[in-house]
């Protein structure tokens, strides 16, 4: 402490907070008020002995050296008591006296009052707490292990990032002899080492602690994981792969993991140490599609030595459990070090992924089954799923998933590919799917659609049998797969009782994983058809028949659908197909067969409306209703582009998720000056891709990527780019391709979201948000009032609703409400006055009725609200009666 005057330090500490004070009008803020104690008692602190208290005495003398603004005078009798508390603090920990109680106590004092660390001494008061940093970690490194082991723990808490922590971390650890048991529980909850600057430092001790539980018999698989994933996002090259021959291999934290750690610590210590041995095999690769010839000759022998029907066994009863939530929760870093978020419970152990790697490879050498390969698909529609803010869940587990099941020549497997195909989003995932079944497809020498409809697994249905003295029966309701059961009186329950689930349960478990396979195959098939109105595709009579007509699954969505047999249009009414007029129609082996399309019949869509009503078919998807999108004059005059969806302001996340769930392709936009893809829609039967224009808005701040985006112009191009003039786009096709722009502007609009009604914090669109939430209807939403006018009457409250030009009129006990058919968002009448009522908070139950046609969820939305609102003196959501 003697390369600066103490009381010069002081001085200057008192003239600059007196600048501060009258600068301030002679105030001073919370803030700088502890500034002023903070240097005060630091410089008066760390003084000499004698020296400190001098100082003080001086400064608490009216008529001393020290002028002091009033603030300041205030603030003395704080600043001495502190200056006194640190000097004690001070003698402690460089005397001999005091007993190591004290010393903590003295140790964590001093560290909790040290002024912020200088990098540059330009002040005096900079050239003092430099001083005091150096003096500290002096004292700190010269303390016994206990003393330093308090500091340690005290200091290594992820989410801390103060600057100069790593400094006293290091001169704590300096003397040694610390342990690492509370720093190891912080670590296993941490998804990497590298939470703060002064983390990083760490990862030696990190390693050490470790290797030392496990020696002492006291392995921490927590920290264990944290520290393997560690080496994944941070791989060095100083590191050796001891810690993937660590017990528990797995990384703890998953389900799969945490049942194969339990299954294989409860066996004998010979069949322990053979598992071990093939896992320990296992964790490498995970970069490669396919392991070498050399991995797989290793795995064989390792296989025959734990033995192939116990491997088997095992992995199929752990692969159904990969991808689902964590048992262990984990913190990750967010925008930069020390800024800590808990981590999705859908984040995959990226260490585990190695592992799952050859866990996956080692099951396709050994003979396949259908509930292997079901939970493949499985495996990969779970990894490719997205995590907000993150991606998908991951990319690496969903390709090597999805190579497995193109590698394995099983019709099962071909099922889930072909499943996939319709279901997954993210395009690396989605190319080795198509790559797959074009493999099988010129193996078969058919088309990809061929395979597709001909990989269409039947499940055994109709499903329906007895387990114990109950029977099931499996019902395809719409697109959902329900198990109904019943007792042995014959009466419906809702499950089985206890008797059959104790002694059935692998039957039942069997028995629900077909129920929810059966349920993914129908939403999958439902997609792949509707997707088939904008393409060219055709079937013969006999392909017809087998792959739709009477396939024991599709025919549920199959007969509900209008079909064209050489240009005469039928569905199935009844017990057979009849044409509109009901005459039954007996195709000729000979036919060509096609989805019926409104565009190209418009004459026929009224009719073919009240034959669905008078056969009470319910179709999985708009197609009698579905909405038609003609060429308009402006169309016309614009010649090669349509600014019929320009000017929309959508959400980039809801855009994205409805992009992919389309078939287009897409790259999120983010602003950083890149350039990027334009949303895109192949269209390869008519040699043709569609491209919507858009433009990033604002962005989110935190990762530059858009928040919104404004859209422009749809055009439609051949080869690379060059315009295709809209008059010469099939009327189908471009029907179907502005469907989908038409859907994208309408469900990831600001407009339909029912908390925007006041633009946020500045006001941001509030009038696009009124003009599309009330405005004019666009073709689906016409569609809808067409609907809603031909279902009110039939509801309870017909008597108290009325279908107007945009609304639907509700009189309410208390007010008129007027839902909009378009949003779904409602007015109170007569004044207009918004209220807001999100979907799940309207709890009135849906209607028992007969719908034309699935997939309109603002279509129930808007009755669900008709319902609650006509008996709006019932209402118990507190939300809502406050804004009634």
């Amino acid at each position: 402490m003697d390369t600066y005057d103490p009381e010069l330090a002081l001085r200057d500490v008192v003239t600059t907070i007196r600048g501060w004070c009258e600068r301030g009008g002679q105030t001073l803020n919370a803030v700088d008020g502890q500034d002023f104690i903070c240097r005060v008692a630091t410089v008066c602190g760390w003084a000499p002995a004698g020296t400190g208290s001098a100082l003080l005495a001086a400064l608490n003398d009216p008529n001393g050296p020290y002028d002091l603004a009033p603030p300041q005078v205030e603030l003395l009798p704080e600043a001495t008591r502190q200056s006194e508390l640190l000097a004690a603090a001070v003698a402690d920990l460089d005397g001999r006296d005091a007993d190591d109680d004290r010393r903590r106590v003295a140790a964590m004092t001093v560290v909790e009052t040290l002024p912020r660390l200088a990098y540059q001494a330009e002040t005096l008061w900079d050239r003092a707490r430099r001083e005091v940093w150096a003096r500290t970690t002096q004292l700190l490194a010269a303390q016994p292990a206990p003393v330093r082991q308090t500091v340690f723990d005290a200091l290594t808490v992820p989410g801390e990032n103060s600057d100069g922590r790593g400094t006293l971390i290091r001169a704590v650890r300096s003397g040694g002899g610390l342990d690492g048991a509370v720093w190891l529980d912080r670590l296993g909850g941490q998804a990497w080492l590298g939470f703060g600057y002064w983390s990083s430092q760490l990862k030696k001790f990190s390693w050490e602690s470790i290797q030392a539980a496990e020696a002492a018999g006291r392995t921490h698989p927590a920290a264990l994981a944290t520290w393997r994933r560690t080496l994944v996002e941070y791989p060095s090259s100083d590191t050796t792969d001891e810690a993937d021959r660590m017990w528990p291999i797995p990384n703890v934290g998953e389900p799969w993991a945490d049942r194969a750690i339990a299954d294989i610590e409860a066996m004998p210590e010979d069949r322990r140490a053979a598992w071990q041995t093939l896992l320990t095999h296992c964790p490498v690769g995970a970069d490669k599609a396919k392991p070498t010839a050399a991995w797989r000759r290793t795995a064989r022998r390792l296989l025959d030595a734990v033995g192939g029907d116990e491997f088997t066994a095992r992995l199929d009863d752990w692969l159904p459990l990969v991808g689902q939530a964590r048992t262990l929760p984990l913190r990750m870093t967010t925008c930069c070090p020390g800024h800590l978020t808990d981590a999705s419970p859908r984040t995959i152990d990226r260490y585990n992924v190695g592992l799952l790697w050859g866990l996956i490879w080692l099951r396709t050498m050994l003979p396949s089954s259908e509930e292997a390969l079901r939970s493949l698909g499985q495996i990969a529609e779970r990894a490719a799923r997205k995590i907000p803010g993150h991606g998908p869940a991951s990319p690496k587990l969903a390709n090597v998933a999805v190579a497995a099941l193109v590698d394995t020549d099983h019709p099962a497997a071909l099922a889930q590919l072909a499943r996939l195909a319709s279901r997954l989003t993210y395009k690396s995932t989605l190319r080795i799917v198509e790559k797959g079944l074009t493999q099988h497809a010129e193996t078969l020498g058919v088309s990809r659609e061929d395979v597709e409809e001909m990989a269409l697994p039947g499940f055994g249905l109709p499903l329906a049998d007895k387990l114990g003295d109950c029977s099931y029966e499996l019902e395809v309701r719409g697109v959902d797969a329900v198990l109904v059961w019943r007792n042995a009186d014959g009466k419906v329950v809702k499950a089985p009782p206890a008797q059959v689930r104790n002694d059935h349960g692998d039957e039942l478990k069997e028995l629900k994983a077909t129920v929810t396979d059966v349920a993914a195959t129908l939403i999958a098939t439902r997609d792949r058809l509707e997707g088939l109105l904008r393409r060219d595709r055709a079937w013969t009579v006999e392909q017809w028949r087998e792959r739709f007509l009477d396939h024991p699954l599709a025919r549920t969505l199959a007969r509900r659908l209008i079909w064209t047999v050489d240009g005469v249009a039928c569905c199935w009414g009844g017990d057979a197909l009849r044409t509109v007029d009901d005459a039954v129609i007996e195709p000729a082996d000979n036919a060509t067969v096609r989805l019926w399309h409104p565009v190209g019949d418009p004459a026929a869509v009224r009719p073919w409306r009240h034959f669905l009503t008078r056969h009470a078919v319910t179709q999985p998807f708009k197609q009698a209703h579905r909405e038609q999108y003609l060429l308009t004059d402006a169309e016309r005059a614009t010649g090669t582009y349509s600014n019929r969806f320009a000017a929309h302001i959508v959400q980039q996340h809801r855009l994205n998720a409805l992009l992919s769930r389309r078939g287009w392709s897409y790259v999120q936009h983010r602003n950083d000056g890149a350039s990027y893809d334009l949303p895109s829609l192949a269209l390869p039967d008519w040699g043709l891709r569609a491209q919507l224009n858009v433009a990033g808005i604002e962005d989110r701040g935190d990762d530059a990527v858009f928040d919104t985006m404004g859209t422009d112009q749809l055009w439609f191009v051949r080869g690379e780019r060059t315009p295709v003039p809209l008059e010469e786009v099939p009327a189908v096709v471009l029907s179907e391709v502005m469907r989908d722009v038409d859907l994208f502007v309408a469900t990831a609009g600001v407009g339909a979201d029912p908390n925007w009604y006041d633009g946020g914090p500045d006001g941001r669109y509030r009038g696009y948000w009124s003009q599309t939430s009330f405005g004019d209807l666009t073709p689906t939403a016409r569609t809808r009032r067409e609907v809603l006018a031909e279902l009110i009457p039939r509801l309870a409250i017909a008597d108290r609703c009325v279908v107007t030009d945009r609304f639907v009129e509700v009189r309410g006990d208390l007010h008129t409400y007027r839902i909009h058919c378009g949003s779904g968002n409602i007015l109170i009448a007569p004044d207009d006055r918004y209220l807001c009522i999100i979907p799940a908070s309207a709890k009135a139950k849906e209607p028992e009725m007969f719908l034309p046609f699935e997939g309109d969820s603002r279509l129930a939305e808007i009755i669900s609200k008709a319902l609650l609102l006509a008996a709006d003196k019932k209402i118990k959501d507190p939300v809502i009666l406050r804004q009634l």
